[in-house]
């Protein structure tokens, strides 16, 4: 299971708000891209917050104070799987599927866990001296415990510190820790992993104001194995990061994009998307930005493909003004480099949300793709064709 961060009017606006850019690296020679297989319209509620599972996409959202989940096929078949009271839920930050096939869902300082059926099992208040204290996410570890990423305002404005809260599978207390001497912008992700540790992802606040990428790993019981801090291009200006999902080797990429001075001497910053792998011991091992051919660009989302390698979707060749842009699907191999990329333009403006690579023999690299078209939510379908 993954977690997918991304909300999805959070990232409409995202790409509604900001100019992207031109400066990108050079690729190597390509496969040919897979074929658009299906794009229909689709009704997503404001607020939905998207789990990755295997061959599937689903999402939870309130209405009517009931949290909703539902579930997008491999076929692009939509259906309900659960309906259940809020509780104390004023908001959904963070859901993830559990072992056990229930869910996990957390918002405002509040988390509580779902059986298969959606019967309450447990919930959890997370106290605190400050009530701005908020769970961003929670996921369930390898040994079915649980693990909350809460932060709190900083002294610094407009920063927050993180707490780590530890919680058992029966949703009682463990342990906590306190990030000591780091601050953030943002905490962007947090994400289980199969050896029963856990990363997160954040936007860090330097010593100079600028912003750098801040990742680092625990064990199973909170013992802090590495952090590290990257900086995507040296004239990296803000900086946002917008998944972070682990490969079939345990290595990890990340995506996100960030802002970066015109080279032309304008007033406006420039924004490019880039993609990162990191290795087990948290070493940096590549960084790839979009085809230059391809103009301004931002990654929303990246996935591991079961065949090796990552897909990543987000947009491409978007105007100052942010009324004309291009949906991006980049399939990358183990090392980062591209093996192909396909740049679907159906409207005016397009945009890649979310992506859910498929396990299908018939059609390699196939993937369900959330994205926008418009402003009209959309799902579409890529892969080749069984006679390829």
């Amino acid at each position: 299971m993954r977690r997918t961060r991304n909300l999805f009017l959070a990232a409409v606006s995202a790409i509604l708000l900001l100019p992207l850019s031109t400066h990108v690296q050079a690729e190597p020679s390509m496969q040919v891209p897979p074929e658009m297989l299906s794009y229909t319209t689709i009704q997503l509620p404001d607020g939905a917050v998207f789990e990755h599972d295997d061959n599937q996409l689903a999402f939870a959202a309130i209405r009517d104070g009931e949290v909703q989940v539902t579930a997008i096929g491999a076929y692009g078949q939509i259906k309900p799987v659960a309906t259940f009271s809020k509780q104390k839920l004023e908001y959904i930050s963070s859901f993830h599927w559990t072992q056990d096939h229930g869910s996990l869902i957390a918002g405002g300082s509040y988390m509580m866990k779902l059986g298969p059926s959606g019967k309450l099992e447990w919930d959890y208040t997370f106290s605190s001296t400050d009530p701005a204290s908020l769970v961003r996410y929670a996921v369930q570890l390898k040994d079915k415990s649980y693990i909350a990423a809460v932060t709190a305002p900083a002294e610094t404005p407009n920063a927050s510190t993180l707490r780590l809260v530890h919680v058992s599978e029966k949703g009682k207390f463990i342990k906590e820790q306190e990030l000591s001497g780091v601050t953030f912008d943002n905490v962007d992700t947090l994400t289980a992993l199969s050896d029963g540790g856990f990363v997160i992802s954040a936007e860090s606040v330097a010593d100079n104001n600028n912003e750098q990428i801040f990742v680092a790993k625990w064990d199973k019981n909170l013992k802090s194995l590495w952090q590290k801090r990257f900086d995507p291009a040296e004239d990296t200006q803000n900086l946002w990061i917008t998944a972070l999902s682990e490969g079939s080797s345990g290595d990890l990429a990340l995506a996100g994009y960030y802002n970066h001075p015109n080279p032309d001497g304008g007033y406006r910053y420039l924004t490019t998307g880039y993609a990162m792998g990191i290795q087990h011991d948290g070493s940096l091992q590549w960084v790839h930005k979009p085809d230059p051919s391809l103009d301004r660009s931002m990654l929303n989302d990246i996935q591991p493909d079961p065949v090796g390698g990552f897909l990543a979707t987000g947009t491409v060749s978007q105007d100052w003004h942010g009324t004309v842009s291009k949906q991006f699907v980049w399939k990358l191999d183990s090392t980062g480099d591209t093996e192909w990329n396909k740049v679907i333009n159906r409207t005016t403006f397009n945009s890649g949300l979310i992506v859910q690579p498929l396990n299908n023999p018939d059609h390699k690299d196939s993937a369900l793709l959330i994205g926008s078209a418009d402003g009209a939510p959309t799902l579409i379908k890529v892969g080749y064709p069984a006679s390829q």
